[in-house]
C-alpha cells in the first residue's frame, strides 16, 4: 500500500443509507421516509480497513438521509474517532435531535475529532428557536458549521435566514440547488436576478465560483491528498462519477491503494459537490481551513486584501 505518512489524506466514504425523517422539496435523492436496504456489513469492513491505513485521514462519512438515525453508521463513526490514524471526523446531519440525544450519540467518541456540518431546512424545521439553541449548544463543545439549499422558492428569504444564524455565532455556508425546478435545470437555470441575492450570502469566492458560476475545477489534488470510497470498496479519486481513476479497492483481501504522486487535471467540466472540490489546487491556494470541519475556512489574503483593493477575495482573478 502506498506510503504517505508525512501528509494527511482526505477521506470521502460515502454509503447508499437511505433513510431519512424529512421530506425535503429539494432532496437530490427523493423522500426517503423508510430505511431501504443498504451494504451495512460493507460498510462495516471499510471502516476497520480505514483504521489500518499507514497514513493519516480526515473522513467525511457521507448518507443519502439522515446520519443518526441508524446505530451501524453511529458505531463506525466511533470507531474511527478513536482510531489512531484518524485526525478529524467529518459528520452531517439535519440537527432534528436533541442536545441531549446527541450526547448520547457521541457517548465514547474521542469528542476532540467531531466535526458537525448540520443542515437547516426550512420546510421541514417545526420550530426555528429549538433548532437553533442545539445548533449553538453542540457548537459549543464540536467544530459546526450550518448549511442551506439555496432552492429557488427559498432565494429571497435565505439573506434573512443566514443572518439570524450568523448573529447567533454560527457559521453558514450556501449549497446551490441541484436538480429540475419548473422545466429547468439547476444550478445552470439561476437567472442574473437570483444571482444578485446568491453572491452576498455565499460562505466564500470559492463556493459561489464553483456552485453557481460553475467554474470548471482544474488541478485537483483528487487521489493525490484525497479519494473517495463507496460501498462496493472501490477507491477512486473523487466521487465525481465513475470516470474517476479507481486507485484500489477496501473490500479485496489485501488492500493497495495507490495514491497519485502529484495533482492532475480534472476531467469534469463542474464539480458540484462541496466535498470534493475543496480538494481542488485553486482552493489550497487562497483558502486555508481554521478548524476540523471542512466547511470553516478562510481567504488566506484578507489582510492584503484590506490594503490593496485587487487582492480582495471577490476582486482577485479565480
Amino acid at each position: 500500500m502506498t506510503q504517505r505518512n508525512t501528509q494527511t489524506i482526505n477521506v470521502r466514504l460515502y454509503t447508499d443509507f437511505r433513510a431519512c425523517n424529512y421530506s425535503c422539496p429539494y432532496c437530490i435523492d427523493g423522500h426517503r421516509h423508510h430505511e431501504q436496504q443498504w451494504q451495512a456489513d460493507n460498510f462495516r469492513l471499510i471502516i476497520h480497513r480505514l483504521t489500518a491505513l499507514p497514513y493519516r485521514i480526515n473522513v467525511r462519512i457521507g448518507v443519502k438521509g439522515e446520519f443518526f438515525l441508524n446505530q451501524t453508521l453511529i458505531e463506525g463513526a466511533r470507531i474511527l474517532s478513536q482510531a489512531d490514524n484518524v485526525c478529524s471526523l467529518n459528520l452531517i446531519t439535519n440537527l432534528s435531535f436533541s442536545y441531549h440525544q446527541f450526547q448520547k450519540f457521541f457517548r465514547d467518541f474521542d469528542q476532540q475529532k467531531i466535526a458537525l456540518v448540520a443542515s437547516y431546512h426550512p420546510t421541514e424545521v417545526t420550530d426555528k428557536k429549538k433548532w437553533i439553541r442545539t445548533a449553538c449548544r453542540l457548537k459549543e463543545k464540536y467544530d459546526l458549521a450550518v448549511v442551506l439549499v439555496a432552492y429557488p422558492p427559498l432565494i429571497k428569504v435565505l439573506p434573512e435566514i443566514k443572518a439570524e444564524l450568523v448573529a447567533q455565532g454560527l457559521d453558514v455556508f450556501i449549497q446551490a440547488f441541484i436538480g429540475d425546478h419548473h422545466g429547468q435545470v439547476y444550478p445552470a437555470a439561476y437567472t442574473a436576478a437570483e444571482k444578485k441575492y446568491l453572491r452576498p450570502v455565499f460562505y466564500s469566492r470559492h463556493d459561489y465560483e464553483f456552485f453557481v458560476e460553475l467554474k470548471r475545477p482544474g488541478l485537483c489534488n483528487a487521489g493525490y491528498r484525497s479519494f473517495f470510497v463507496d460501498m462496493s470498496g472501490l477507491v477512486r479519486s473523487c466521487g465525481m462519477g465513475t470516470a474517476s481513476p479507481v486507485l484500489g479497492n477496501l473490500l479485496s483481501p489485501n488492500p493497495d491503494i495507490q495514491l497519485f504522486d502529484s495533482p492532475r487535471p480534472c476531467p469534469n467540466e463542474t464539480c458540484l459537490c462541496d466535498t470534493e472540490n475543496i480538494n481542488t489546487v485553486i482552493f489550497e491556494q487562497h483558502y486555508q481551513h481554521i478548524g476540523r470541519n471542512q466547511h470553516r475556512y478562510v481567504y488566506r489574503f484578507q489582510a492584503q486584501g484590506k490594503l490593496t483593493p485587487t487582492k480582495d477575495e471577490w476582486k482577485i482573478e479565480y
